[in-house]
C-alpha cells in the first residue's frame, strides 16, 4: 500500500459512500407520522413511498457498500505492525463488511419496505405487516447482529489505533470513525421529524464514511507521505 494506491482506494470508497448515501435517502428520506417511533415510522412510510424507491435504494446501497470496502481496507496496513491482533481482526471485519454489509443488511432494508407495501396491496395491511415483521426478525435481524459485532469491534480497534498514535496520523484523527459518525448523524433525529432529518438519520453510516474517507484522503499526503506498507 503506497500513497498512490491508497488515494485511489479512498476515492473508490468515497464514491461508494456517495452511492450508499443516495440509496439511504431513497429508503428513508420521508416524514414519519407524528408520534411514531423509528421502526413504526419506517413501516408507515413504506406504504406511502413509490415502490421503486426502496427497491432502487436497496440496490444502489448494495453496490455502494461493496465499493466502500476499498476505502476501509486502507486503514489495515497502517495498524497491522503495531496492533497485530487488532489488525487481523480489523481486516477480517472488513471482509465481513464486504460480504454481508450490502447484500444481507442494506438491501434487506429496502426489501422489507417493498415487501410490506406489496403484500398490503395484495392481501391487506395486517398480512403485510406480519410478513414484513417476520422478514425483519428472521432474516435482517440475525445478519445485522453478526454485522454489528464485527462493525463495532473494528471501529474500536481503529479508534484505539489512531488515539494512541499507532498510525502516522495525529491522534485527533480518531474522531473520523464510522461508529462515531453513525452515532452523531443518527442523533440528529432529535432535531425533528422531517424528510431531511429522517434522511440524515437513515444515512448515518454513509455520511460517516464520506467524512472519514474525505479526511483520510486529504491527510494522507501530509501525514503518511510516500511510505509504503504491506497489505
Amino acid at each position: 500500500m503506497n500513497r498512490e494506491k491508497a488515494e485511489r482506494y479512498l476515492k473508490i470508497g468515497l464514491f461508494g459512500a456517495i452511492l450508499t448515501l443516495i440509496g439511504d435517502l431513497l429508503i428513508g428520506a420521508a416524514k414519519f407520522p407524528d408520534g411514531m417511533n423509528m421502526i413504526d415510522g419506517y413501516f408507515a412510510i413504506a406504504l406511502t413511498l413509490p415502490a421503486w424507491r426502496p427497491v432502487l435504494g436497496g440496490l444502489i446501497g448494495f453496490v455502494g457498500i461493496c465499493l466502500e470496502f476499498c476505502g476501509l481496507i486502507t486503514i489495515y496496513p497502517l495498524i497491522r505492525e503495531k496492533m497485530p491482533r487488532g489488525g487481523r481482526f480489523y481486516k477480517l471485519s472488513m471482509y465481513v463488511y464486504l460480504a454481508i454489509g450490502g447484500g444481507a443488511v442494506h438491501l434487506p432494508c429496502g426489501t422489507f419496505m417493498w415487501l410490506y407495501k406489496s403484500v398490503t396491496d395484495a392481501a391487506g395491511q395486517a398480512a403485510g405487516h406480519d410478513i414484513a415483521l417476520n422478514y425483519l426478525l428472521y432474516f435482517l435481524l440475525p445478519s445485522a447482529a453478526v454485522f454489528g459485532v464485527f462493525f463495532a469491534g473494528a471501529n474500536v480497534v481503529q479508534f484505539i489505533a489512531f488515539a494512541r498514535c499507532y498510525t502516522p496520523f495525529p491522534k485527533w484523527y480518531c474522531v473520523f470513525n464510522l461508529m462515531i459518525g453513525k452515532i452523531f448523524f443518527n442523533g440528529m433525529r432529535r432535531l425533528g421529524n422531517t424528510a431531511l432529518i429522517n434522511g440524515i438519520g437513515t444515512s448515518n453510516m454513509s455520511l460517516g464514511a464520506i467524512v472519514m474517507f474525505t479526511a483520510l484522503l486529504l491527510g494522507w499526503k501530509r501525514y503518511v507521505g510516500d511510505r509504503e506498507y504491506d497489505l
